[in-house]
């Protein structure tokens, strides 16, 4: 279990492992949400924003793309 202090300016620094496991960082947004007597922890956007770029786009002209197939397969 990790712990912070809240300082006077009722602050805190969030643990490094509570960002890694958020994939937050330096400028992130983070969601408080309270649910009686316990507080959950979330980011603001999908946790599958992570894996942009990640997977190839296809062609500009998906037309083009399916003649090409179709030609790749003798099915023209």
């Amino acid at each position: 279990m990790t712990r912070s202090t809240i300082t006077s300016k009722r602050q805190t620094t969030v643990p490094k492992e509570v960002c890694d496991a958020l994939d937050v960082g330096p400028g992130g947004k983070i969601t408080w949400e309270v649910n009686g007597g316990r507080v959950a922890v979330t980011t603001e956007r999908p946790a599958f924003w992570r894996w942009v770029g990640s997977v190839k786009g296809g062609p500009d002209d998906p037309v083009q793309a399916v003649a090409e197939a179709r030609k790749r397969r003798g099915r023209i």
